[in-house]
């Protein structure tokens, strides 16, 4: 990934192979004394990304759930209505600060 073509997909489906690679990587033996945040149970979900990105195609540029799918480039538009409902309101202000976030999570999480 570079800052000048973001490829949404890509991460996503980077981080989900990352997980089935090296699944002792991603659960800690003692849970005990690493407690996971609010933040990061959110952002390891693919439903996550897809609202906050959702939520400003619709809110910011007039987008429907069908145009979201197309640019997200999933299968099908109940996907976004899914994603939105499991994540009703908007963490973000506009599409720079979720790429931002999400390349900045990417990176936390080791993924290129």
């Amino acid at each position: 990934m570079t800052k000048t073509s973001f490829d949404l997909q890509a991460a996503l489906e980077k981080l989900h192979e990352e997980d089935w690679l090296h699944p002792e990587e991603k659960a800690f033996n003692d849970a005990d004394d690493i407690i996971e945040s609010e933040k990061d149970k959110k952002y390891q979900q693919k439903y996550y990304w897809v609202a906050q990105f959702s939520h400003i195609l619709i809110n910011q540029f007039d987008q429907s759930s069908r145009a979201c799918s197309r640019i997200l480039r999933q299968s099908d538009h109940k996907y976004i209505a899914r994603a939105m409902e499991r994540f009703p309101e908007s963490d973000f202000d506009n599409l720079s600060d979720i790429q931002e976030a999400l390349d900045t999570y990417c990176k936390e999480q080791g993924v290129k």
